[in-house]
């Protein structure tokens, strides 16, 4: 299942569905696109397409209900075996920063599954409105010293950011990582917050590796930790 922020295949796969792409990229020249779904199950699926404005607040994501996306089909049964093209057309402009959106793919349980069984499965998918300027990536960090120190990610360009596979190599030559399932996205203009686990408190001048893969390459620094 591909969850808010994932990182996931060319074809994500959640249940016995594939949907792809799995990252939709629109823009004042695209304003529309399409997502196709496939039912590799051998019943059939009815499913319920939502879309969301993304926001990040507190280093959390946030989602609310948007009419800028027009979706179409928002509901819909795939049969065995078929596929379900959905069309997407944004209605709103772009702006300075890139903007953000969720879609999400809910399962509608069926009256067959009975009351006692209420498992849904969900997709949720960015989709991303460039930018009327050209898309520039701009990271920062910074390292709290503590026994909770926490990676600050500073995205001040106009596009998203995204840390996959982000390590910590402490002084001591420990490797640490964030919690699992982090979101790895940092949207434009944003600061989002990383925290870590240690055995002893991270001193405050003290030199920390970072290691990360980005949208742009693999990322290799050193953070002083701050007090």
């Amino acid at each position: 299942m591909c969850i808010a922020g994932a990182l996931c295949s060319p074809a994500a796969i959640a249940s016995n569905f594939e949907i792809s792409p799995v990252v939709l990229e629109l823009s004042s020249a695209r304003t529309a696109g399409v997502v196709k779904i496939v039912n590799n199950d051998n019943h059939d699926v009815s499913l319920q397409i939502r879309a969301y404005d993304w926001e990040q607040k507190d280093s959390q994501d946030v989602l609310n209900p948007t009419q800028s996306l027009i979706i179409s089909p928002p509901v819909f049964t795939v049969a065995p075996g078929a596929s379900q093209t959905i069309r997407i057309i944004s209605k709103r402009p772009a702006e300075v920063n890139e903007v953000a959106y969720r879609m999400l793919v809910d399962e509608i349980p069926t009256a067959a599954a009975g009351p006692a069984i209420n498992f849904k499965f969900r997709i949720s998918m960015p989709i991303f409105i460039a930018p009327n300027t050209a898309p520039n990536l701009k990271l920062g960090w910074t390292l709290s010293a503590g026994k909770t120190p926490r990676l600050n990610v500073a995205n001040t360009g106009n596009r998203r950011g995204r840390l996959l596979n982000l390590v910590l190599t402490l002084p001591n030559g420990k490797k640490i990582t964030p919690p699992a399932g982090a979101n790895p996205y940092t949207l434009a203009g944003m600061i989002r917050q990383y925290p870590f686990d240690v055995d002893a408190p991270l001193a405050a001048g003290s030199l920390v590796k970072m290691s990360a893969n980005s949208d742009t390459g693999p990322i290799e620094t050193e953070i002083t930790v701050t007090p």
